[in-house]
């Protein structure tokens, strides 16, 4: 009886170890702009890697798509300033795509001279 307590035990503390990351398959993520000078106005991300399947605005943020090849350009625009956000919905939520940041601007439209401190965070 002990030794069937013991495989018992053993199998919960094993299943309670697996892997809980992000499941494979389709599904939506959130990129949010992050930025070292608080609200934003405008950015132009770049998404490389295929399975973007659509683009979507999130808040006050307006979001706009062009995908050539596997290549997707996401204009954003918050005309009040702000958080910079936006929604994708992916063939393979668990694979974001790889991002960079091609322009950001400034609530007062002007252009950030460096955006080296800049990223894109994706959130479920």
């Amino acid at each position: 009886m002990r030794a069937r307590f013991l495989v018992v035990a053993v199998l919960a503390v094993l299943a309670a170890c697996t892997d809980a990351g992000p499941r494979r398959g389709p599904g939506t993520v959130t990129g949010t702009v992050q930025s070292p000078n608080g609200d934003e106005g405008a950015a132009v991300v770049l998404l490389v890697g295929e399975g973007v399947v659509e683009v979507r605005s999130v808040g006050g943020t307006d979001a706009y798509a062009t995908t050539d090849g596997d290549m997707t350009r996401v204009v954003l625009v918050n005309l009040e300033g702000g958080t910079l956000a936006f929604e994708l919905d992916l063939a393979d939520a668990s694979r974001p795509p790889v991002t960079s940041l091609g322009q950001v601007a400034g609530p007062d439209d002007q252009l950030r001279p460096d955006l080296s401190a800049y990223r894109v965070e994706w959130g479920g």
